[in-house]
């Protein structure tokens, strides 16, 4: 049986928005995975909390290099806001500094641009686990 998922992806670069979401839909179908998602996306950081509350969002890819805020603030954000609410972590840079503090600060999984598809299935993966 399907789940439900509200997936929120958070990046500035539209392509890159894209891309995420193809690969999402490719490790869906081919890794067969019983989820049924509803995509929302946003390309800066400063409206995720209320679109977090406002759609019920379960699963947030997040880019670490925003216009307007840091990722790994809004990750404490919505660690604070909605505990349930799992954040992978998007970035080009995968410095160990930044991944330690993605991690520290409660985020479920670290993604490396460009995407892998077998990370990005593990993230959905652990998501069902968590459920």
């Amino acid at each position: 049986m399907l789940q439900n998922i509200n997936i929120l992806m958070v990046d500035d670069v539209e392509f890159t928005r894209e891309l995420l979401k193809s690969a999402i839909k490719a490790s869906i179908n081919d890794d067969n995975i019983p989820l049924e998602p509803q995509f929302f996306t946003l390309s800066k950081g400063k409206e995720v909390l209320d679109i977090i509350e406002l759609k019920k969002i379960n699963l947030v890819y997040l880019d670490i290099e925003l216009p307007d805020i840091n990722g790994l603030e809004i990750l404490k954000k919505i660690k604070k806001q909605s505990k349930k609410t799992m954040v992978v972590m998007v970035s080009g840079e995968n410095s160990s500094a930044n991944v330690m503090d993605a991690i520290k600060n409660g985020a479920s999984g670290f993604i490396v641009k460009p995407f892998n598809s077998g990370r990005i299935s593990d993230s959905l993966r652990n998501y069902l686990k968590m459920g």
